[in-house]
């Protein structure tokens, strides 16, 4: 009883010493639908990039850094897995980041757990079970040619590949270069 009792105390010294945010929590995988706003029918095709930071506490505030990535597209159904990061122990790993982009639709920027909590996503997303129903507005020719720059997400040091072939389809549809 008094090993189970030291351990649990260096745990927690070791925890606070490091910044800990979290104690013990299982990462995804992550389910999800992305849907057209107005007919709640699935988008095919839609690029789902997952990203995740790792937090550092430092003396004057913390910062994150890039940790990983991974991408996946929408299937017939509208659906997507990104497999998440697992088990995690004692960990400053952010929930993961969602970035959802389908060329001629808006687009969501957020982090997994936000879908939840954000007003504007209370609002707007609904749920079944633990999987979100995504809605993208579908853009008109003049929206989308009127829109501004896109971003273009990186991962880490390189480009996100798949992000960059959808956003490619929308230069072209403007009559920009391709990235």
């Amino acid at each position: 009883m008094r090993k189970k009792t030291y351990l649990l105390i260096a745990l927690v010294i070791i925890s606070l010493q490091t910044g800990c945010l979290y104690g013990v929590r299982h990462d995804g995988p992550y389910h999800g639908k992305v849907v057209d706003e107005q007919t709640r029918e699935p988008i095919e095709g839609a690029v789902v990039l997952g990203s995740w930071r790792v937090y550092h506490f430092g003396l004057g505030g913390g910062y994150t850094t890039y940790h990983d990535s991974r991408e996946a597209v929408t299937d017939k159904n509208g659906e997507f897995t990104i497999k998440g990061e697992g088990l995690r122990i004692l960990s400053n790993l952010q929930p993961m980041g969602i970035r959802v982009y389908k060329s001629g639709y808006t687009y969501i920027e957020s982090h997994w757990d936000s879908l939840k909590i954000d007003a504007f996503y209370v609002k707007n997303i609904k749920w079944e079970g633990e999987m979100p129903l995504l809605p993208l507005r579908k853009l008109t020719d003049e929206e989308r040619k009127r829109r501004g720059s896109l971003f273009i997400p990186t991962v880490g040091d390189n480009p996100s590949v798949l992000m960059r072939q959808e956003i490619n389809k929308e230069h072209v549809f403007r009559g920009m270069p391709a990235l």
